[in-house]
């Protein structure tokens, strides 16, 4: 239907030519540059330009789609070359949209949890990034395209509300799922009144995107979704960590070129010697609530991590480099150690690892 259409407006050929001499280029390109802004502006932007650019993604994601499907519904063509032209481009439009989205989704949960707790969300993440360049053609349904849309929906609101909301409660993620899915369910209603191939897959769209909505409080209850949007913008294991007015002093060792490439931490320690465990910690603004920190040891013996004590510390949010803190325990012994930094329902934003070794 698009063809012939473009055809009779004498854009058939150099849309065709265009296509095919760049298609390998344009999306991948696309999904590339969209990720590289998503790590710059995580980082640099504040959190409500973050969520302004995501939302400006979710409305053009769904003004693309909608377009594409309304447009080759139509009897009658609109005479303006410019609606070909838009049609032709609203696919790249949308799967732009989408690839900024599910990046950002993956920057959200990569900063906001440990990848050793979180990895079955960072890799369904990144398989649909890579599915949908691999296998096009399936992902271009739009079961799969508004299953998609749903995820990316409800990363959106798992964001958003609690900085509207001023909590990071369990009632908070699940009124943040019922509220993309509400939203792509009507969406699919009032579609479908103006696209009939939205119709006739109707029930299978309403499948995919309630398993979207199952699947993702599952991942949540089971701790798969690291506490986002908790984040530690800054974390280490100190010999001393003190703090004057607004500012810490932390004592460290110093590491080789080599040592800070690797995992870990290594610390020499005397009889007595304190350990301290710091971190910083972004959260919304107007919010409180308590980080703990886990410690625990690996005992040489069985290969077990044996729990050393949970401490806590209060975090404020609203600091873009972090509300800072700390928690220190004596008398370690000399071994692997680690931290676990968690929230209160355990789900992990980061382990700090860390091994002690008996000072000459």
């Amino acid at each position: 239907m698009l063809k012939e259409r473009l055809q009779r407006l004498g854009l058939d050929k150099r849309l065709k030519e265009i296509y095919k001499r760049y298609e390998r280029f344009f999306i991948p390109g696309f999904l590339v540059v969209g990720f590289a802004f998503d790590v710059v502006t995580f980082r640099s932007l504040q959190m409500g330009a973050n969520l302004k650019l995501q939302l400006f993604y979710v409305i053009l994601a769904a003004v693309a789609f909608s377009y594409s499907l309304i447009y080759d519904a139509l009897r009658q063509p609109p005479k303006w070359v410019v609606f070909a032209y838009l049609r032709f481009l609203a696919p790249f439009v949308e799967q732009i949209s989408f690839g900024s989205l599910l990046s950002a989704s993956l920057l959200f949960y990569w900063f906001s949890g440990s990848f050793s707790v979180s990895w079955p969300l960072i890799a369904v993440v990144t398989g649909v990034m890579i599915s949908s360049e691999v296998f096009r053609k399936f992902y271009m349904r739009p079961a799969v395209q508004l299953s998609v849309y749903n995820f990316v929906l409800l990363a959106y609101f798992s964001l958003l509300l609690p900085f509207v909301l001023h909590s990071l409660n369990a009632w908070v993620f699940m009124l943040s799922g019922f509220l993309s899915t509400l939203f792509v369910l009507s969406f699919v209603l009032c579609l479908g009144l103006l696209a009939p191939k939205i119709r006739q897959s109707r029930q299978q769209i309403f499948v995919s995107v309630l398993m979207v909505f199952f699947v993702m409080n599952i991942f949540y209850f089971f701790k798969l979704i690291p506490p986002v949007p908790l984040a530690i913008r800054d974390a280490g294991i100190y010999h001393d960590v003190e703090r004057v007015g607004n500012e810490y002093t932390l004592v460290g060792e110093d590491e080789s070129f080599p040592q800070n490439l690797l995992p870990g931490q290594t610390l020499h320690i005397s009889s007595g010697d304190t350990i301290f465990a710091y971190t910083a910690i972004f959260a919304p603004s107007d919010l409180s609530t308590v980080v703990y920190h886990r410690w625990q040891y690996k005992d040489p013996a069985t290969g077990k991590w044996e729990d050393k004590g949970l401490l806590h510390f209060v975090v404020h949010g609203g600091r873009v480099e972090g509300y800072r803190g700390y928690t220190q325990k004596q008398n370690l012994a000399p071994g692997k150690w680690r931290v676990t930094v968690q929230n209160r329902r355990g789900q992990v934003l980061g382990r700090l690892k860390f091994t002690l070794l008996a000072s000459d």
